[in-house]
């Protein structure tokens, strides 16, 4: 005889659920009351007569495995699937059967999946992580600026100085700010611009520039000046910037003139890069200042069919999008 142990809410399931469970011919030996719930003890014809007391694994709870006990899932999974155990009851029978054959499809999928993407188990380093989790972060940014205006993408007040290639973008930029802070009404300071060059060796280019921007500020009507040199330039900045916000659009061509120029001007400084330039722009600007591209601006959103390779370089250089210039309005040509 064996002893078996079994728990139910009142006495008449007990005994029925030893009924169920053993047969007609299993002997009651006790039953007493544990809490609210019955406890019943009987005997079953499993063992012989001779052997110890064995709790039935089904009613008492589940003990921690020992480290020889502990498989792998897929193993454990092998095991459920392959031993059928026996069921009374013709209802249960058909769901563990139920039961095991999706365990089985989902083991043939996971199986296939594993087949088809090796690459997928591979581990990553930790640098390649952070890589991956920096890009990811710039992808988020750049996709959220991207649906603002540039006048609620960030605060625009005191001076802001954009410095960028030829063609990058810089005074469709200005005139994107402008555009958009207009349609949202009035802000705390009005506007004013300063087209700055850096000498005037370059005379025919300064004056061609300073005309683009005196354009924007005659349709936007608000002052314009045009600076030449980095003393003159800190002049202008400090004389507007008490009643003005001052945008500051520049002509510098070579990394040295920026370089010089992010150091000397008060100015909040952001630096421009086209969607559809080349990565290696981004290596340039950090190799002559790592900070620049702290406060960067992507522009020429429009001709950008891929972005993902800007977005690689930036991140590995430790960049910040803080706006996206979006082409809303129509003018033709930047500088």
């Amino acid at each position: 005889m064996e002893l078996k142990r079994l728990i139910a809410e009142d006495s008449k399931s007990a005994l029925q659920n030893v009924r169920t469970t053993y047969g007609e011919h299993a002997l009651i030996v006790s039953t007493n009351k544990i809490g609210t719930k019955t406890e019943v003890i009987c005997a079953v014809d499993l063992q012989p007569d001779n052997a110890t007391f064995e709790e039935d694994l089904a009613t008492v709870a589940p003990t921690a495995a020992s480290k020889e006990q502990k498989a792998p899932f897929s193993a454990s999974l092998s095991t459920v699937i392959d031993n059928k155990p026996a069921a009374s009851d013709p209802g249960l029978a058909n769901l563990v059967a139920t039961i095991q054959q999706e365990l089985l499809e989902l083991r043939e999928s996971v199986a296939a999946h594993v087949d088809a993407n090796p690459h997928e188990l591979q581990p990553q380093t930790a640098d390649d992580t952070a890589a991956s989790l920096c890009a990811r972060a710039l992808r988020q940014q750049y996709g959220s600026l991207r649906t603002k205006p540039m006048s609620e993408q960030r605060s625009w007040e005191g001076a802001q100085l954009f410095i960028g290639r030829p063609g990058v973008g810089k005074t469709t930029c200005i005139e994107n700010l402008l555009a958009t802070t207009q349609n949202a009404g009035d802000s705390e300071k009005p506007f004013a611009l300063i087209a700055f060059s850096s000498d005037e060796t370059n005379s025919d280019n300064a004056l061609e520039h300073w005309l683009k921007l005196a354009k924007i500020s005659q349709r936007y009507a608000m002052p314009c000046a045009q600076a030449v040199g980095i003393a003159n330039l800190q002049r202008l900045v400090t004389q507007l910037g008490q009643q003005h916000t001052v945008l500051i659009d520049t002509c510098a061509e070579q990394l040295s003139d920026i370089q010089e120029l992010t150091g000397s001007v008060q100015a909040t400084v952001h630096c421009c890069i086209g969607a559809d330039f080349s990565p290696q722009a981004v290596n340039s600007y950090q190799a002559a200042d790592t900070t620049l591209l702290q406060s960067t601006i992507i522009t020429r959103t429009d001709l950008a069919d891929d972005i993902s390779p800007l977005i690689n370089a930036l991140s590995q250089a430790q960049a910040q999008i803080i706006a996206v210039s979006n082409n809303m309005t129509s003018a033709s040509g930047a500088e």
